[in-house]
C-alpha cells in the first residue's frame, strides 16, 4: 500500500496509526537505495506548492550541483492571508510532512533538518512536536534526531525562501535578494533546500509508486469568504472544478450568487462567475487568467463591491511590505492611497490610469522578493471585469453595494481544521 493515498485523512494520525496507513515505507526504500530516490526527485515534475510553483527538480539538480553537507527547510510559514492548508496538514497529518522532509534530506544526503512553521500555529507546532517524539522512539525512523523546529515570525514576507534562511541563521526573518540563491548558499551558509510543506508531504506518494506509474496528484485548497463552510479542502485537479470546491464548502453565502473569485489568494488575479467551471488544476487556472498559487481560494458574493475587496488589498501589501526596498514601498502605498481615494467616492478614471505609470517607473528597479509586484494582478483584473464597480465610485459617487470596510490580515491562530474569513486571516 502507498501510505496515505490523500494528504488529509479524516482524523489526526499519531505514529502507530500513521505506519498503519503504510507510513515510512517510502523513508525505508529511500534508506535502502538513495540514488534512485534522488532520481526520482530530479524526474518529477512537481512544483512548489507554497504558491511560487518553482519545479522541485530544478532546486534538487541546482542543489546537488553543489558540494555537501547541505539543508533542507521544510517551510511551512503560512503567511498567505486565507490559506490554512499548512497548518491543517501539520496538525492532522504530521508523520507525513516529517517522512516527506526525511525523504527529501535522505535523497540530497542534508546533515542539517529545519521544520520552519509559523508562530501563530500553536497547534500545528503542538502536533509536530509530538509526532517528532513519537518518531525518535523508533530506531527505524532514520535521522529524526538531526530534525529541529524553528519559529517563523508573524509578517508577511517570513515565508520567502531568503527570508527562511535569514530567520534560520538568526536574522529578522526579511528577504535578502537573490542571488545567491539557498540552494548555493543558505541556513548556515550550507547549500540548502527550502521546499513547501505540501510539497514534501507529496514525497511519501511518490517514492511509493512504482516507476513508470503516476503517483496520486491530491492538492489542498483553503476556501474562504462567501461560503457556507469556509475551510481546507483535498481536491483533485483532474477532475475537480471550482464550482465542485464550492459546492463542497456549502454553496455561496450573502446574495447567494458568485460574482468572482481570487483561486491563488490575494495576489492573483479576480475571475468571474463564468470561470467557476474551470479544473483546479495549475494550467487550467492560468489559462483562464490567473494563477494558482497555493490555492487560498476567495469567494465573492454578488452584492458585494469589488472596490472596497481592492481597498482590502492594497490596504494589505501596503502594511506587510517590509520597508527594506523604496520602490515597493512607493509603489503599494501608491495603489492604496488612490484605491482609498476612489472607494470613497472622490476619485477619477485619471488617477487610476496614473497606476500605469507607477509600474512603468518601478518596471527595472532592484528588488529583495516579489511582493512590489503582487498589487497589480488583482487590481488590473478588477477594473477589467468590474468596470461598473469602479464607475460607480467614480462617475455616480456611490457605491453600487455599501459594504463595510475591513482589513486583510495575515495568518492567525488555527481553529480546528477550517479556515476563517480571509479578511480574519487562515487557519488550518
Amino acid at each position: 500500500m502507498i501510505a496515505n493515498q490523500r494528504l488529509l485523512p479524516e482524523r489526526h494520525l499519531d505514529r502507530a496509526a500513521y505506519t498503519d496507513f503504510g507510513g515510512y515505507r517510502g523513508l525505508d526504500a529511500v534508506a535502502a537505495d538513495p540514488a534512485t530516490a534522488r532520481q526520482r526527485l530530479l524526474d518529477t515534475d512537481l512544483t512548489g506548492l507554497g504558491g511560487a510553483h518553482f519545479p522541485l527538480a530544478r532546486k534538487v539538480a541546482a542543489l546537488l550541483d553543489q558540494p555537501g553537507p547541505r539543508a533542507l527547510v521544510c517551510n511551512a510559514a503560512e503567511d498567505e492571508p486565507g490559506s490554512g492548508k499548512d497548518r491543517t496538514l501539520l496538525g492532522r497529518n504530521p508523520h507525513l510532512v516529517l517522512e516527506g522532509a526525511l525523504i527529501a534530506a535522505a535523497a540530497i544526503e542534508a546533515t542539517d533538518i529545519v521544520l520552519y512553521i509559523s508562530e501563530g500555529a500553536t497547534d500545528a507546532h503542538q502536533a509536530m512536536s509530538t509526532a517528532l517524539a513519537e518518531a525518535a522512539q523508533s530506531p527505524a525512523i532514520h535521522d529524526v534526531n538531526r530534525v529541529r523546529v524553528v519559529s517563523a515570525g508573524a509578517h508577511y514576507v517570513a515565508g520567502e525562501a531568503t527570508a527562511a534562511v535569514d530567520a534560520i541563521n538568526g536574522g529578522s526573518g526579511k528577504p535578502t535578494g537573490q542571488p545567491p540563491y539557498p540552494t548555493s548558499c543558505g541556513i548556515g551558509r550550507l547549500p540548502t533546500l527550502v521546499a513547501n510543506c505540501e510539497t514534501l508531504a507529496n514525497l511519501p506518494r511518490l517514492v511509493g509508486t512504482p516507476a513508470g506509474h503516476e503517483h496520486p496528484r491530491t492538492r489542498l485548497a483553503t476556501v474562504s469568504g462567501a461560503v457556507a463552510a469556509p475551510g481546507v479542502y483535498e481536491v483533485d485537479p483532474s477532475t475537480d472544478t471550482f464550482a465542485d470546491l464550492f459546492e463542497r464548502a456549502g454553496q455561496i453565502t450573502g446574495s447567494g450568487q458568485l460574482k468572482a473569485f481570487q483561486p491563488g489568494g490575494p495576489s492573483s488575479s479576480f475571475l468571474d462567475s463564468r470561470s467557476a467551471a474551470t479544473l483546479i488544476d495549475n494550467g487550467a487556472v492560468r489559462a483562464a487568467g490567473s494563477q494558482p498559487g497555493c490555492l487560498a481560494v476567495r469567494v465573492i458574493a454578488a452584492d458585494t463591491c469589488i472596490v472596497e475587496i481592492c481597498q482590502e488589498i492594497t490596504g494589505f501589501f501596503a502594511r506587510e511590505q517590509c520597508g527594506q526596498c523604496p520602490p515597493c514601498r512607493m509603489k503599494t502605498q501608491t495603489y492604496h492611497r488612490t484605491i482609498q481615494t476612489i472607494a470613497a467616492n472622490k476619485g477619477n478614471w485619471d488617477l487610476l490610469d496614473k497606476l500605469s505609470a507607477v509600474e512603468e517607473f518601478v518596471s527595472d528597479m532592484p528588488r529583495r522578493c516579489s511582493l512590489i509586484d503582487m498589487p497589480t494582478a488583482p487590481l488590473r483584473s478588477a477594473r477589467a471585469l468590474f468596470p461598473a464597480d469602479f464607475a460607480a465610485h467614480i462617475d455616480s459617487g456611490r457605491c453600487r453595494w455599501p459594504q463595510p470596510v475591513h482589513t486583510l490580515t495575515t495568518p492567525g491562530e488555527p481553529s480546528s481544521h477550517t479556515a476563517t474569513s480571509p479578511l480574519q486571516g487562515a487557519s488550518s
